[in-house]
Order: C-alpha cells, then structure tokens, then sequence
C-alpha cells in the first residue's frame, strides 16, 4: 500500500504559500497583522510572535526576572523534553511534578508538595489539546505569588467553559511548529492581557534577532514541502525520505529568534481556518474516542467536563509494551502511521539533580514508554478511522 496516512498534517495549498510571497513585495509588516489577529481570536489584549514556542517560553521567563527573584520554574515529568531549555537558558531550575494516568498532563494532587517559596512559575500542559481544569495551580499561585503560564502549544483554540485555553493564567504559549493544528513549520505566539509584562516582554522579544537571509529565502520552499510531504499519497510514496527528519534526537540547544513575515503573512489566513480544522479534528478524534474507549487495553485520556478538545492527536498508553507495538506493527500494514511522545520522562533525558536509582514519577515513566498517537488530522478519512477501530478490536479479543 502505497498511501500512508501521517502522523499529523495541516491542509495547505501551494496557493496559500504563493501569498506569502507578498511579504516579500510590500513594505508591510506582517507579523504586527498575525499578532493582533491571533490576540482578537484567544480574547486577549496582547500577542507576541516568535520562531518557536520554547522561544516563547524563554522570553515569557526573562520577563518574570524582571519582576522577582525567584529561581524555580515547575513542570510536569512527562512532556516534550525540550522544555527544560529555555527554563535553564533563562538562568532557572525547573521542577518536576508527577503526571496523571487520567489526563497524562500534569497531577495537581501533587503541586502543593512541590511548589515553595521559590517558585517562580507553574506550567500546566494541555498535552495533545485536551484542555483540563487549573484551579489548583491558580489558587496555589494566589497564595503563594508565583506565576502561571499555560503551555497551550498543542491547544490552540480548545476551550474549558467557554474560554479558550491559554487565557486563564497569567500568560499562554502556543507552537506554531509542524506536528500542531495550527502549523506554519516553525514558530510560536505568546499572549497575555497583563499590560506590565506585555511591556517587558516587547522589549526583550524586540532585542532577539531577525531570520536572517538564508532562513527568509529558504522558507518558501520548506513550507511548499511541508504541504506536500502531509498528503498520504505523497507521504507513503517518500516516507523513507521523510523518516530521517522525524525528530528522534534529544536537543541541546535552541536559537531565539524573530518570527518571519512570509509566515506570518500566511498565518493571517490560516487563523481564519483553525476553527473549521479543529472542528474536523473534534468529529474524527471522538469517533475513534467513543469506539476505543471500552477497550481494557489501553487508556484514554479523560475529557473535562465543559471542555472543547482540538485533538491535536489522540494519545493511547497501553498496558503492556508488547501490545503496543502489536498495535503500530498493525497499523503501518493497513496504511496508518502513529507516533511515539517524549519516550522517556524529562530527568531521564537531562540531569536536573534527581535520583535517578529509585524512580520517583512512576506515572510518567509509565506513559513516557507506552504512549502512542493515532492522526485525528483533516486527511485521516472515515475508511482510516474503520481500520483503526478495527485493529484494537482485534487487540481486545
């Protein structure tokens, strides 16, 4: 079978790329548009594009130094591993917190014993856009006066009683890199209504340098690509291409940069289409939700009550390894690609001083090695979505 349906994909026409030369042709800027767009759309006063999230989150942190001394910044255990970046780039230590076997984000049944009087800041993680309620973290942060920044990277537009994610807390961060719902390749958005920290957060975004020449020139064809490579047709017939860009290494490093104007440029129309996407997303995801969610084999994550999930993927944490792999062994057969998520929880990938001989987040542990993700993407079509239901039916008999 030649057609492979990917991991992830956002529709994009070479025509919406063929817009983006305009930023190349007019003396406009484009990403001043993008952000006030983006900040309108979350219901936010402010709105600050980057070229990635963890730029974001790097510069959301140097603000908060701007007003407090404080050196901890608290994380769950189990998340994209790269997130200890920019809080060690920001001179700070990052914090664990359990994860939950409900929602695979963070458990807030244990915050209380980790945050002090040094925390700086909570992230609470929409992990896989499933929003989640963060009272706990922002009843802790009125007692205890640290910040709370949402990190709604895979979350932008899902909603928790009628507000959207990312607006809740003091700040939120959204990723605008490939692999999300809302994806111009790279980049990433940071919104916040505090006039105080949107002041300090320009300038220092202000100071970051631009894309240079070569990025600028070469982005064009990355995103016409990008748009190619997503369509199954296309991703089966290259995917031996395609694999070795997959990321499957750990990050040392990042570059903080300026977002660039031809993807802001496109950014402005794709915003236009985010609701109708994750409205797709939502009827696909929940098809595969209601059908799998019997299955004794598996876990699910649990949806919120009043809450709107985008289903930037739906995770899976089996409960044998070798189930898993039976699972992804079968999909690839029937055309269906899956994704692995952060393998191993963040202290096993990066010395951040705990005791590594005596596990101490075993519920991360547990969903760092038995996590899959199946596409929910607007190409996964209803015959994907019968195959898929199919192959777990099998499992569970």
């Amino acid at each position: 079978m030649i057609k492979k349906i990917p991991t992830t994909a956002v529709p994009l026409s070479i025509f919406e790329i063929a817009k983006g030369f305009r930023s190349f042709l007019s003396q406009k800027r484009y990403i001043g548009e993008f952000e006030k767009n983006f900040a309108r759309y979350m219901g936010s006063e402010h709105a600050f594009a980057f070229n990635s999230c963890t730029t974001s989150i790097y510069i959301f942190l140097k603000a908060l130094k701007r007003l407090s001394n404080k050196l901890e910044v608290v994380i769950p255990a189990y998340t994209v591993p790269t997130l200890v970046l920019p809080i060690l780039k920001a001179g700070l230590k990052p914090r664990l917190c359990e994860s939950s076997l409900d929602t695979f984000n963070m458990d807030f049944d244990y915050l209380a014993d980790v945050v002090n009087d040094n925390t700086l800041c909570v992230l609470p993680i929409y992990h896989f856009g499933f929003p989640y309620n963060i009272d706990i973290p922002l009843r802790l942060a009125s007692e205890k006066n640290f910040f709370t920044l949402e990190d709604a990277a895979q979350a932008p537009g899902a909603t928790l009683n009628g507000q959207k994610v990312g607006t809740l807390g003091d700040a939120g961060c959204f990723s605008l890199c490939r692999g999300k719902n809302f994806s111009t390749v790279s980049g990433g958005m940071l919104i916040t209504d505090s006039d105080e920290l949107a002041t300090i957060i320009r300038e220092e975004r202000d100071r970051l340098p631009r894309q240079n020449l070569t990025f600028k020139l070469t982005i064009p064809l990355i995103l016409t690509v990008y748009s190619l490579v997503t369509r199954p047709f296309n991703y089966g017939l290259f995917y031996r291409l395609i694999a070795p860009f997959k990321h499957n290494t750990i990050h040392e490093s990042f570059d903080a940069i300026q977002y660039s104007d031809f993807q802001a440029s496109i950014g402005i129309d794709l915003l236009k289409k985010l609701d109708k996407f994750n409205e797709i997303r939502r009827t696909k995801g929940m098809a595969l939700y209601e059908a799998l969610k019997g299955n004794e084999q598996i876990l699910l994550p649990k949806i919120t009550e009043n809450s709107t999930p985008v289903f930037n993927h739906l995770p899976l944490v089996f409960k044998e390894v070798k189930s898993m792999e039976w699972v992804q062994q079968e999909l690839w057969k029937r055309g269906i690609d899956t994704g692995r998520m952060y393998r191993k929880p963040v202290h096993h990938l990066y010395d951040l001083g705990y005791d590594r001989e005596k596990e101490l987040f075993p519920n991360a542990l547990s969903i760092a090695e038995k996590l899959i993700t199946v596409p929910t993407h607007p190409y996964l079509d209803d015959e994907s979505i019968e195959k898929i239901i199919d192959v777990f039916k099998r499992l569970d008999t």
